[in-house]
């Protein structure tokens, strides 16, 4: 065989390099270690993923899977790098939801963005299963063929903060029967229906940070589907267009909700429930109704979708072996109502109607490693896997605190020790309820 000419060896090496570039293309403007590719999701197009992997894998056998499941109500659509993958030796995993760009790269999805709806929850569906290894990209390359480590499918979850929980959930629920690779949720202050969104138990004061209580919410009325607030006395606020509860003989003080409400369409979201009190009221009529804001109608059609509650009996169907951690604060991010409805009502649903094993909080001994040693996690209880408290309005006992002499972040740091505790339960399949030390 001749020796190779020197256009064939120039060839050879674009070919080469070129290849290298693909596998792993390096975009300015995203943390150090993250790369860009794009899935397809049928009927949508291209959903761009960006990819960080660690610089040494969590075990011998290669790095877990996490997927950072996306906020769909917030302003920032980019990509979301919430968590550490060196500090948890996972590769992470994050994306854009359609019609959605990166301010920080001009990186865009295809599609139209539905705020959470079908559309959503079929890309984030596509990218679960090209990040747990079930699909390809776009150039038929495996999330293995894309990092620097060797990845172990076998360990892969999702982490959801805050509303983005929602799509975490209802993504497991309504496709679970295509995602039987992901094994673990973890969970943080999630909302699970309309009136949490926009805060109708009750909200935080951004001037003084203290939490502002509706005392038209009574947490007796809670059931695993609903809570009680009693919208008998909501007004329509024309000073600051936003609903008020006003105050009634029985001497509550009003409460004028806040100005963090869902926004969909061009249009201002409260429950479904509240929207239709303005029109029984007689505190807005359909002449008055201000363009900007959602008529009940709407809002009944639009919020069954981007609730929970009505969705995890499915899991018990699809998606039987799945474990879930739900981490919470002593006192929330948003979320004031002292018995927590909200972490109830997942409790409730993940545990108690599709019968997963559940756990409130990560284990005490992670919360130590990750803030810096024995002790360091004394203001963590230790709260055993599938129990929760006698009565809820203790609640904020099961709750993390801030860490001893304020040495860590515990906001960041308690979220990584359970995603951290959820990759190494299931690399070493050990689900007993409560862990002595670090796996």
């Amino acid at each position: 065989m001749s020796a190779p000419s020197k256009r064939n060896v120039l060839v050879i090496g674009i070919a080469i390099f070129a290849a290298i570039v693909l596998a792993a293309p390096r975009v300015a403007g995203l943390p150090d270690g993250a790369n860009v590719t794009y899935v397809t999701s049928e009927g949508i197009g291209r959903i761009a993923v960006a990819i960080r992997s660690p610089s040494e894998p969590r075990y011998a056998g290669g790095a877990p899977v996490v997927v950072n499941v996306s906020g769909f109500f917030t302003s920032s659509s980019g990509f979301k790098f919430e968590l550490d993958p060196t500090a948890l030796g996972a590769v992470y995993v994050t994306y854009l939801w359609p019609g959605k760009t990166d301010m920080r790269t001009g990186i865009a999805s295809e599609g139209t963005y539905d705020y959470g709806g079908p559309a959503c929850l079929a890309a984030l569906r596509d990218v679960v299963r090209f990040a747990t290894g079930e699909a390809t990209d776009v150039d038929g390359r495996t999330l293995d063929a894309l990092v620097d480590v060797p990845v172990l499918y076998d360990v892969a979850g999702l982490y959801a903060f805050s509303h983005s929980g929602i799509a975490a959930t209802n993504v497991l629920a309504l496709h679970g029967e295509n995602l039987q690779a992901v094994d673990f949720f973890v969970g943080r202050e999630n909302p699970t229906i309309d009136a949490m969104y926009p805060l109708e138990p009750g909200h935080w004061d951004d001037d003084t940070g203290r939490p502002v209580h509706n005392p038209f919410y009574d947490p007796v009325g809670y059931t695993p589907t609903s809570i009680a607030i009693d919208y008998s006395t909501v007004d329509w606020s024309a000073e600051h267009g936003r609903p008020v509860f006003r105050s009634d003989d029985a001497g509550r003080a009003e409460y004028l909700c806040s100005f963090k409400h869902p926004t969909m369409w061009g249009k201002d979201y409260w429950s479904t429930d509240l929207l239709q009190a303005l029109l029984d009221n007689a505190a807005l009529t359909l002449e008055t109704w201000p363009e900007t804001l959602a008529t009940p109608e709407e809002a009944a059609a639009n919020w069954p979708f981007r609730e929970t509650v009505g969705n995890y009996p499915r899991l018990a169907q699809v998606l039987p072996e799945l474990k879930v951690m739900l981490v919470f604060a002593s006192a929330d991010h948003v979320q004031t109502a002292i018995d927590k409805p909200h972490i109830h009502q997942a409790y409730d649903g993940f545990r108690h109607t599709a019968g997963l094993w559940c756990r409130l909080n990560p284990d005490r001994a992670y919360v130590d490693a990750f803030l810096g040693g024995t002790g360091a996690g004394t203001a963590i209880p230790d709260n055993p896997a599938n129990r929760e408290p006698s009565t809820w309005m203790v609640v904020r006992s099961w709750g993390y605190g801030a860490p001893q002499a304020a040495r860590a972040n515990s906001n960041v740091l308690v979220p990584l020790a359970a995603v951290a505790e959820m990759c190494d339960r299931t690399y070493h399949n050990r689900w007993e309820p409560d862990l002595e030390a670090v796996l």
